[in-house]
């Protein structure tokens, strides 16, 4: 999961850098790869991993707070952040295949490329990271 977190943002801030488009481009696309290849099934892997191991130790997923804690912050991230991001990165994709078949950036390219939803998206997992694996980690509740 942080490995994918990491191909995504990497590419993302490379996009943003660059101001040659066509390389702009290469650099989102490569973030929707590491989205699909590594954020989404690492994040899915991350969730089954962590029922199965809560449910071998007998935790409550209901009643232990810092367990229920983790979930919420979990299923923030797993249910809103990821599938933002997936949209956002998808409508470049699109909107790089219409510009492509016109020969030109289109407004609605443009605007896309100046926008920095998915930039924000991954700093929010990025920053709940920790928490996550401080709640894991000490259980303060």
């Amino acid at each position: 999961m942080m490995g994918g977190l990491g191909a995504v943002m990497v590419a993302l801030w490379r996009g943003w850098r660059e101001d040659d488009l066509d390389r702009q481009l290469v650099a989102f696309e490569d973030a929707s790869t590491g989205h699909k290849a590594a954020l989404l099934p690492g994040a899915i892997a991350v969730f089954a991993t962590g029922l199965m191991l809560a449910g071998e130790h007998g935790y409550n997923f209901f009643t232990t707070g810092w367990l229920l804690a983790l979930e919420v912050v979990y299923f923030f991230v797993l249910l809103i952040c990821i599938p933002v991001l997936g949209h956002a990165l998808n409508r470049v994709e699109v909107e790089t295949l219409k510009s492509k078949k016109k020969k030109q950036t289109t407004p609605e390219l443009q605007e896309l490329l100046n926008d920095n939803v998915p930039i924000v998206v991954c700093l929010a997992i990025l920053f709940l990271s920790p928490v996550m694996v401080w709640l894991a980690e000490f259980k303060p509740f």
